[in-house]
């Protein structure tokens, strides 16, 4: 009798250390992992069994980055319950985070959610997301059309399917897209900031007019205020273009191609000490940035220091082998 009791102990025992080593255990007292993720550990090494603490884990994993871990845990809620499409949508929103090539995963799971809740808009739209940027333009399409309905998820199903027009160079259709956008919502400014862009690319006449009406929209959105910039810089309106560039600055410091244009302009008008400390201000943002390091080649081959010019292009060269600026240049200081 008594080897009968120690026998089932026994495969007790050992079924808890195989399930445990299955789910990846994690002490409450491992400060490599933060005090939430402990705090949650510690619930579910009390109850192994739970698929939504394993869920929760895996949230707390997400929010702080950690992809993998999250996937780990989303992993493990799933195999203990599998009809919950919450978590498959998380686990979804994981993958895609990761950057993974592993697509197939978020496919499966995104597919797999709104079997569970045929209704579940937010993994209707992540599957859209999906196909376009997979360029299954038909499947993109389809996904956000069943969306347009949806007062929460219309707006960027208007401007989705706009996306996925114009990488099918079908501008026509893009446009007629965004109007439609417009007139269901005037207020959508994603949709504003597409009508400025299709505009742009033809040279409008109405292109400032709309694009003022996305700052006015907000105008603290660097997009808007960068495209507004490029516009009177294209219009050869200088000091509107760098006015503009600097409020991109304020918005966004880390915006290099603001700081790149700005020292453009400045090379223009013969401010080569000026255009250069642009220059290096996006050159730290992005040390490869090559038409950078042309540009402060050119400024020093104009100030005459052709040695510093000369370090400049080849610099950029190094970079960029085919940048004509920069072989121009060369040629020209040596």
């Amino acid at each position: 009798m008594k080897k009968i009791v120690l026998s089932i102990v026994l495969i007790v025992a050992i079924s808890c250390n195989n399930h445990r080593n299955s789910v990846r255990f994690i002490s409450e007292a491992d400060t490599t992992y933060s005090e939430d993720v402990r705090s949650v550990s510690a619930k579910i090494n009390q109850n192994p069994n739970d698929a939504e603490l394993y869920y929760k884990r895996g949230n707390t994993f997400y929010y702080e980055k950690r992809f993998k871990d999250a996937i780990l845990d989303f992993d493990v809620a799933i195999t203990l319950n599998n009809n919950q499409p919450l978590y498959h949508l998380r686990c979804a929103e994981s993958w895609i985070s990761l950057d993974s090539t592993n697509s197939e995963k978020t496919k499966l799971h995104l597919l797999k959610a709104i079997e569970l809740k045929p209704n579940y808009y937010a993994a209707m739209s992540l599957l859209g997301k999906y196909y376009l940027a997979r360029q299954q333009y038909k499947e993109a399409v389809d996904s956000y059309t069943k969306l347009l309905n949806e007062p929460e998820f219309s707006d960027e199903s208007y401007v989705m399917i706009a996306v996925a027009y114009k990488e099918q160079k079908d501008t026509l259709k893009a446009e007629a897209i965004i109007d439609k956008a417009l007139t269901v919502n005037p207020q959508n400014f994603n949709a504003v900031m597409q009508k400025v862009l299709i505009l742009f690319n033809r040279n409008d006449v109405q292109l400032l007019q709309w694009s003022n009406k996305a700052i006015r929209m907000n105008e603290f959105s660097d997009e808007a205020l960068y495209t507004h910039a490029l516009i009177l810089q294209k219009q050869q309106k200088y000091s509107d273009a760098v006015s503009y560039y600097e409020r991109v600055v304020k918005v966004n410091p880390n915006h290099t191609l603001a700081h790149y244009n700005v020292a453009v302009i400045q090379s223009l008008f013969d401010n080569y000490e000026e255009a250069i400390d642009w220059s290096d201000k996006a050159l730290d943002l992005n040390p490869e940035f090559a038409q950078a390091m042309a540009l402060k080649g050119y400024c020093y081959e104009k100030m005459g220091n052709k040695k510093a010019a000369l370090q400049e292009y080849k610099a950029a060269l190094s970079v960029d082998p085919s940048l004509k600026s920069a072989k121009e240049g060369l040629l020209n200081v040596r």
